[in-house]
């Protein structure tokens, strides 16, 4: 009896949840890119080209070390329109830096957000890692 019960209640429970496949329809959101953005090289979006020009300082806690602060590191990135710099960026990487790394934090227009949101490669103990290894993950939405 209680094994009805239980089927009988679990019943109910799943039709109260069923929806109109009609009123689910969510608008769809913009694209998302994700694209590596090399240290000294330069990506092009429509008409902007971001470089990546200088890591002004690397103090992300190595792996394989114990730190009492997490660190961060600091890039700079130039932007250019048409050719002509517009600005150059600074962008900071850290875990009290998520706030700042928002959404089109390196350029936002109506129609176009790019974000830096990660830098890599993560410092390992006894390791140094040399600048051209370096890259930052850009997020790009149109």
């Amino acid at each position: 009896m209680k094994n009805i019960l239980f089927v009988f209640a679990f019943l109910i429970t799943c039709s109260g949840f069923s929806q109109d496949s009609d009123s689910t329809k969510v608008k769809a959101k913009a694209p998302k890119i994700i694209s590596k953005l090399m240290y000294g090289k330069a990506i092009t979006v429509e008409d902007l080209e971001f470089k990546f020009v200088a890591v002004e300082s690397d103090s992300r806690c190595p792996k394989g070390a114990q730190c009492i602060w997490a660190g961060e590191a600091v890039v700079l990135i130039d932007i250019f329109k048409n050719g002509k710099r517009l600005e150059q960026k600074r962008v900071v990487f850290s875990p009290t830096a998520k706030l700042q790394n928002s959404l089109g934090n390196l350029f936002a227009s109506e129609g176009l957000n790019i974000s830096g949101f990660n830098i890599a490669p993560y410092p390992e103990y006894r390791n140094k890692i040399k600048a051209e290894d370096y890259y930052i993950q850009l997020d790009i939405r149109e």
